[in-house]
């Protein structure tokens, strides 16, 4: 029961009255308005009325104190940008004032540093997308946002109080497709001859219209590569060069992908462009590079060539079964994801066409995700690494992820150097080792942590 002595001396009849008819709240009825001193009125906290220390802390005041056990709860799954595939480790949450802006660029995301304004709470999604909230608040169009690093899409929903709510559309609950739908990281994409991982995105369902040359306004800006795509939407792409001219062109974008160029093509990559590639790490920047572009570590700075036990053999034309390594938590959660997502039809195993085999093993500062082999017969396929390489973790700001096979085959290879590009690419579902990427790509965009740890929501 609210204190009278609250009202305050000499407050009028009508405060008196109204204090005594709320002593009640909550108990006339099955549920009522609770907050953050406890107030309570007709039409929500703020009804409170003068004297009461009315709630203003924003959508908290929304938020009912249910009776019989029952509790106002928002389930759902979150999906890629196509809807058909769930995205592992999204945060998901009701915010209580409208989020901050992201900063583009190389920025330090250490997810100990994360904090957000939810109500009452983030949750991560699950391996299959799914996520679960109790006591959110209720109402007509209740924002809820869900996003992965810079991947962030925001909706209104109808919340019923005291109830289970589902929002499980993939038509709904998917990361933006394009900028009209939500925030999405800057990219930049290097075409390669032998590779087209710039075709990767519009299979992943991100519209045509993010992908152009490096002045256009999409998320995606191509940069031609050696035997890659020099044109795309009609316009004429900027040479690689341009984009490890320096430290700072690098660090205007938040991911920089690298396509295999058939060779390591280091005339192209002195040892300039790989101190800037190894500074756009350190600050925070993400690189994904496939294939020959291992040679931004193997023959890149010290700290980078480290990490791995380099080694050749030659392309196999046969499909080859490997392993996923679920020693650690976020490879135990791939695992599951591939076979939720339809990679994997058997768990913790994925097939891979073309296997081509330049990695040993990794070494500390390295942890690897898809391998096959023992000891002296090991080959790693994909691994990923935290930098600056050698690092606390409570330091390290960027993320590189390797992989030791090609994205694609046959999807716009060989296509002329100026093909048009995404209209060359094809449109079809994706492979069981695109799955694997996409799970990589979205992991590498998160925010950074020892992988060693499991994912927990922000503060």
């Amino acid at each position: 029961m609210p204190s009278l002595r609250r009202i305050g001396r000499g407050a009028p009849l009508s405060a008196l009255l109204l204090a005594l008819a709320l002593a009640s709240c909550g108990t006339s009825t099955d549920r009522a308005f609770t907050g953050p001193a406890g107030n309570c009125g007709p039409a929500g906290c703020a009804d409170a009325g003068p004297g009461f220390g009315e709630c203003t802390n924003g959508l908290q005041c929304n938020v009912h104190a249910c009776t019989g056990g029952t509790t106002t709860r928002l389930l759902g799954r979150v999906f890629d940008p196509s809807g058909t595939a769930p995205v592992y480790n999204a945060i998901v949450y009701v915010p209580n004032r409208k989020p901050a802006e992201i900063v583009r660029g190389a920025t330090c995301d250490r997810c100990a540093e994360t904090v957000f304004d939810p109500v009452p709470r983030a949750v991560l999604t699950n391996e299959n997308g799914e996520f679960s909230i109790d006591g959110v608040p209720d109402g007509d169009e209740v924002p809820l946002v869900f996003q992965i690093g810079k991947w962030r899409r925001q909706i209104t929903v109808k919340v019923t109080a005291c109830t289970d709510n589902r929002f499980d559309d993939p038509a709904l609950m998917h990361l933006p497709r394009k900028q009209s739908e939500g925030d999405m990281p800057q990219i930049a994409v290097v075409t390669g001859g032998c590779d087209p991982l710039g075709c990767l995105f519009s299979r992943m369902g991100i519209d045509d219209s993010e992908l152009t040359d490096a002045k256009g306004p999409g998320r995606i800006h191509v940069y031609k590569g050696s035997g890659g795509e020099g044109v795309v939407s009609g316009t004429a792409t900027p040479a690689e060069t341009d984009l490890w001219a320096s430290p700072e062109q690098l660090a205007k974008y938040d991911m920089v992908m690298l396509a295999c160029e058939c060779k390591e093509h280091d005339e192209l990559k002195n040892d300039a462009a790989k101190l800037a590639m190894m500074a756009y790490l350190d600050r925070g920047g993400r690189v994904f590079a496939t294939h020959y572009h291992y040679t931004w570590l193997k023959n890149g700075p010290a700290p980078l060539a480290s990490l791995a036990d380099w080694g050749v053999s030659l392309a196999s034309s046969l499909g080859t079964t490997y392993d996923i390594d679920q020693s650690f938590p976020k490879g135990a959660a791939m695992a599951q994801w591939l076979t939720n997502a339809g990679a994997s039809m058997t768990p913790g195993t994925i097939d891979i066409k073309v296997p081509v085999e330049h990695l040993r093993g990794v070494k500390p500062g390295a942890q690897r995700w898809i391998y096959r082999g023992d000891g002296a017969d090991e080959q790693v396929k994909f691994f990923s690494f935290n930098t600056p390489v050698g690092a606390p973790p409570e330091a390290q700001c960027g993320r590189g992820v390797l992989s030791d096979i090609h994205v694609s085959d046959g999807d716009g290879t060989g296509a002329p150097p100026n093909a048009l590009m995404p209209a060359s690419c094809v449109k079809e579902p994706l492979s069981a080792r695109e799955r694997a990427l996409e799970f990589l790509m979205f992991d590498l965009s998160s925010c950074i942590q020892a992988d060693e740890l499991a994912p927990v929501p922000p503060r």
